[in-house]
């Protein structure tokens, strides 16, 4: 066997065929292989079919880039009544967010929930399998050690879990941006969209799956490897959905409230497509933000007035948010992230490996 663990074999007539580490871990794991297959491919067509439905009901019906915000803007000049229910625009577009809503957001929690079960299932027990029965002493009596051995046994699976979630991400990704101009409700920064499109949705994958192997290496046991596993995944996409406001600092829009209540500054549509929620209320003679939650034991429209009045409220409103700019940079400062966190998982697998007796 060659010093990279690879031997390939042909004769005459023949196709050149693998042998060594690399054939071994493809046999060892043909079965998760051809299901994962499966499964991004059954995904896909999915995401697919579910696009080229709504796209054709949206050209259909010609609303493409309509909302309910701002019909007069947004909806080819046509000024319609979103409660009007003779409205055709805007029966179409209730239909649209009831039909394609749901869908977007369960397909969004599945590719959601894909790095946990890739770290569970695959990760977790790719390591803590051979430890536990025993089978890892035959392969590190051979001419390969245990580090080509772990790299061999890590590598295959890697490569196979991000190419599947980079293809489920961009399909999804594309998507979501069709559907985005009619589903204003659902904020980019939430974790559907966010942790399921982009490169963010992409890095989860190898973070979770070496997550797994890490465990397995360390407590020798597929079962409680995988319960850990699970936990630790669950921990970090709760910690990055927490840090990720925190990612860049929020925009503040500061205006006089109109009749209505809408920012009278703010562009519509920079309003809308901004992940709001960030922080909100009234400011001072000075600047200082005073949140509405200081009040929130107010009861009543005058308890509440007279409650920002001893604060010192202008009765300016201030809201802090991030725009649709903010969306790319968060999304790559959230993958690398994430590849650090892998990076040196892989690290400690190496580290240990060359350290454990055999």
């Amino acid at each position: 066997m060659s010093t990279i663990g690879i031997r390939i074999r042909a004769s005459a007539g023949t196709r050149p065929r693998v042998r060594g580490l690399v054939w071994l871990v493809a046999r060892q794991h043909r079965a998760a292989l051809w299901a994962g297959l499966a499964v991004v491919v059954a995904i896909a067509a999915y995401i697919v079919w579910q696009r080229a439905e709504m796209m054709g009901y949206i050209r259909a019906h010609d609303i493409q880039g309509c909302a309910e915000w701002n019909w007069k803007e947004l909806c080819h000049g046509r000024e319609i009544d979103p409660r009007d229910g003779t409205s055709p625009t805007a029966e179409a577009l209730r239909h649209l967010s009831d039909a394609y809503r749901t869908p977007l957001l369960n397909t969004g929690r599945l590719l959601i929930a894909l790095p946990a079960l890739i770290g569970v299932f695959i990760g977790a027990p790719l390591f803590a399998r051979e430890l536990e029965t025993g089978t890892h002493r035959l392969v590190w009596t051979q001419s390969v050690g245990r580090t080509r051995w772990l790299i061999a046994k890590l590598a295959l699976p890697l490569i196979a879990v991000t190419a599947g979630t980079a293809v489920l991400a961009a399909l999804y990704t594309w998507w979501w941006r069709a559907a985005r101009a009619q589903l204003q409700d659902i904020a980019w920064g939430t974790a559907v969209p966010f942790d399921a499109t982009g490169p963010a949705a992409v890095a989860l994958a190898p973070l979770s799956f070496l997550l797994g192997a890490t465990a397995g290496l360390l407590l020798r046991r597929t079962l409680p490897a995988m319960v850990v596993t699970l936990g630790a995944i669950a921990g970090v996409q709760y910690g990055l959905d927490a840090l990720r406001p925190h990612l860049m600092t929020p925009r503040t829009i500061v205006s006089e409230p109109d009749a209505s209540g809408q920012f009278t500054v703010t562009p519509v549509r920079v309003y809308f497509n901004s992940w709001r929620g960030m922080g909100d209320g009234y400011l001072t003679r000075t600047g200082e933000k005073i949140p509405f939650d200081r009040c929130a034991s107010a009861t009543g429209e005058d308890s509440w007035n007279r409650c920002f009045a001893r604060l010192g409220s202008t009765g300016r409103w201030y809201q802090e948010l991030h725009p649709a700019s903010h969306y790319w940079p968060m999304q790559w400062m959230q993958t690398g992230i994430c590849l650090a966190a892998a990076v040196a998982l892989a690290a400690v697998c190496l580290w240990w490996i060359r350290r454990r007796r055999a």
